[in-house]
């Protein structure tokens, strides 16, 4: 049993990896084209509520991650943020689920990211950017977690249509510790009023590539300015869920 759900665990975590871009600028989840312009900088809050087996509550978590990006130049952004987060008593790995409540280890400071993004093209029918993303746990998450150093690259393509919409795709692969993964997103926003500083909503699908999938439906809308956006949806898979809540201020 022990073995099992660090099984799940572990699974769980590899495909969370695969998929977090907290520093996306337009999408919830997923990596966007966009990049913050030289010299400007954006502040990025963000709360997740997971629960990655709606079947046993103790593998629930919470994650807060606050972060910054910068605008090195026009089309290179450099971006840091860190993971505070609450895990259920079955996610820990390190030691016996006995050691701590049934409701798990206090919250902790589970790592810490550094990437760069850079958009290869502009002014094309479809761009490109890329990114690279390096992830260093904690040592509590080292010793309860397993955590691992992650090393994470992504091609990022767009097609913009309309008014203020567009198509996106994310492929990404990258190495957890010696353990290898890839995956991939594709998701559409667009303006709900045909304002392009308005109100919007989009749809992400999520995936790696050995059929696992899940679907983002997420909103977002400016909060009194066009430099402060706030943005939420809800995640769902076959047996798990996410709500997330995001908070951009651009300066």
């Amino acid at each position: 049993m022990k073995f099992i759900k660090i099984g799940l665990f572990l699974s769980v975590i590899q495909f969370s990896f695969i998929l977090q871009a907290h520093h996306a600028m337009e999408y919830i989840e997923m990596e966007s084209y966009s990049t913050a312009r030289k010299g400007e900088f954006i502040f990025h809050l963000h709360f997740d509520y997971m629960v990655d087996d709606n079947t046993n509550p103790a593998l629930d978590h919470w994650e807060f991650t606050p972060g910054i990006s910068f605008g090195i130049s026009d089309r290179l952004m450099f971006d840091f943020h860190t993971h505070y987060a609450k895990f259920g008593a079955d996610h820990v790995s390190g030691e016996p689920n006995n050691a701590f409540s049934s409701n798990g280890p206090s919250p902790f400071m589970e790592a810490m990211a550094l990437s760069l993004q850079y958009r290869i093209t502009q002014g094309l029918p479809v761009n490109f950017a890329v990114s690279v993303t390096y992830e260093v746990p904690f040592a509590r998450s080292r010793e309860l977690l397993n955590g691992e150093n992650v090393v994470e690259g992504m091609l990022i393509g767009i097609y913009e249509f309309g008014n203020h919409s567009n198509i996106t795709i994310n492929l990404m692969t990258g190495v957890e510790g010696d353990e290898k993964f890839s995956g991939w997103a594709l998701g559409v926003k667009t303006s709900l009023t045909g304002d392009p500083h308005g109100i919007a909503a989009g749809l992400e699908l999520l995936g790696d590539f050995s059929g696992e999938t899940s679907i983002i439906a997420g909103i977002y809308f400016p909060l009194g300015s066009e430099n402060i956006i706030f943005k939420t949806g809800l995640e769902f898979s076959s047996g798990s869920s996410r709500a997330n809540s995001t908070m951009m201020y651009r300066f």
